[in-house]
């Protein structure tokens, strides 16, 4: 069973999250939908966050 993606909390340092995302620090920034921290900026950027990328896909309950 796979893990789903975790939301990054915002109060997480830029350079911790930026080794999580495989990204630089000045490449993370804010999710839109839940505020947490994704690969917002730059070459490869996910707007919106691996968590509600992942809440979407998934089917109703």
């Amino acid at each position: 069973m796979e893990e789903k993606p975790r939301r990054l909390d915002p109060a997480t340092d830029r350079a911790a999250a930026a080794q999580l995302l495989d990204c630089l620090p000045d490449e993370v920034g804010y999710c839109p939908r839940c505020q947490g921290l994704t690969h917002r900026y730059g070459h490869g950027a996910q707007i919106i966050c691996a968590a509600c990328r992942a809440a979407e896909a998934a089917p109703p309950a």
